[in-house]
């Protein structure tokens, strides 16, 4: 009966840290997603994605404006947990999971207002203005 009970709670335990990420590593993502809307070149804007004692993590900063053409990174500096960068019609752009040391680009082509989030930690929200 002991063994059942451990097992169950092995398998709760590995569930729980497959869905939160880990931290570290060399910037790869984890997740059977593919990236979409990654863009190249020089970014006009840098938005840093990094640890945050309040929060899982934070997007620094969480509002940037660009004019249309222009791109923007994200820079994954976070060592604690992974996170993502994905649009919120989740169409526009998606980085999928990453650890530290990753980095994504958007380009924006056209005009409005972008908002973004993390899939994972749900209060890690930001936008990109394009005018």
């Amino acid at each position: 009966m002991i063994v059942w009970k451990m097992g169950i709670a092995a398998i709760g335990s590995a569930l729980v840290l497959a869905s939160c990420g880990s931290g570290g590593g060399g910037g790869g993502s984890s997740d059977n997603c593919t990236p979409k809307g990654a863009g190249s070149g020089t970014a006009s804007q840098t938005v840093k994605i990094v640890s945050d004692p309040n929060t899982v993590g934070k997007f620094d900063p969480a509002s940037v404006s660009v004019t249309k053409g222009q791109s923007v990174e994200w820079d994954f500096q976070d060592t604690a947990a992974q996170h993502s960068v994905t649009s919120d019609d989740n169409t526009t752009f998606d980085s999928c999971l990453q650890s530290a040391g990753a980095k994504f680009i958007a380009t924006f082509n056209t005009a409005g207002d972008f908002k973004y989030h993390c899939t994972i930690h749900a209060q890690m929200t930001g936008d990109v203005k394009v005018s």
